[in-house]
């Protein structure tokens, strides 16, 4: 399968912007910016939104969608693989301060934990970029691709409104994620491994067990969203219920007729 023009858009403009920001030094006014955002709307809907790129919660949603064609869950399985390399890989290396350890408690607000180290890039962009990467490459309708980008944008952006990330981090992470999707999609479709049923096996108990985890309570670091968290993970749950009793499901006998 030949990659889309259309996939290289996102890391193209998150690059672009990237290079404009920190050729500008507006890093920092840019954070301000955002972080201000929760002045106009309030710090409530914040946690909510910032969660969908917890790595649990982003595998549960995606399990509705991957259940349908469980050969994406080893395009996630790579990809996911990819992002961590890249997120984990850089963050040690850069050992960037995130603005909690730089600017004044006064000057930012903070919702949830005041994470202090280790900013680049943002892990919670990487991994919803991921999964809007792999949306974009197996989804066919314009207007649902355009959704999942649009709230792919809004978590990387809650990420500065929450108060742990500066701009370039998002940036970073939504040109990596996305890229990793790209990559991993490529590397799902010339392995013949995930075509393997113990493999799909292990797949979907790993998935399943994001979405248990989230269920039972699993910290995502924002307990006010632990409602919206644990209606996530008993949708991917009730997914892979549906899936299997389809599954369970004997199909007509030859000549017969459905009532």
């Amino acid at each position: 399968m030949n990659i889309p023009r259309s996939a290289w858009v996102v890391p193209a403009v998150a690059a672009t912007l990237f290079a404009i920001v920190v050729a500008t030094g507006s890093n920092r006014a840019l954070f301000h910016l955002l972080n201000g955002i929760s002045h106009a709307t309030g710090a409530a809907p914040w946690p909510y939104i910032t969660i969908l790129g917890d790595t649990a919660v982003a595998i549960a949603l995606f399990l509705p969608f991957a259940m349908r064609r469980i050969d994406v869950l080893w395009a996630l399985a790579l990809s996911a693989l990819l992002a961590t390399l890249f997120v984990h890989g850089i963050k040690p290396l850069m050992s960037m301060p995130r603005p909690p350890a730089v600017l004044a408690a006064d000057a930012i607000t903070i919702i949830g934990p005041a994470h202090r180290g280790n900013a680049f890039p943002s892990g919670h962009t990487t991994t919803i970029f991921v999964a809007a990467g792999l949306v974009w490459l197996h989804v066919r309708p314009l207007s649902v691709r355009a959704i999942v980008l649009a709230v792919a944008v809004l978590v990387g952006l809650s990420r500065a409104v929450v108060g742990v990330h500066w701009p370039t981090d998002i940036l970073a992470g939504a040109a990596g994620g996305w890229l990793c999707a790209i990559a991993g999609d490529a590397l799902a479709r010339r392995s013949t491994l995930g075509r393997h049923p113990a493999m799909r096996a292990l797949l979907l108990v790993l998935c399943t067990g994001s979405a248990v985890a989230l269920l039972a309570g699993l910290s995502t670091g924002y307990p006010q969203a632990v409602t919206l968290q644990r209606a996530i993970g008993a949708l991917g749950i009730a997914a892979v219920v549906v899936a299997a009793l389809r599954r369970l499901d004997p199909p007509p006998l030859p000549g017969s007729t459905q009532p």
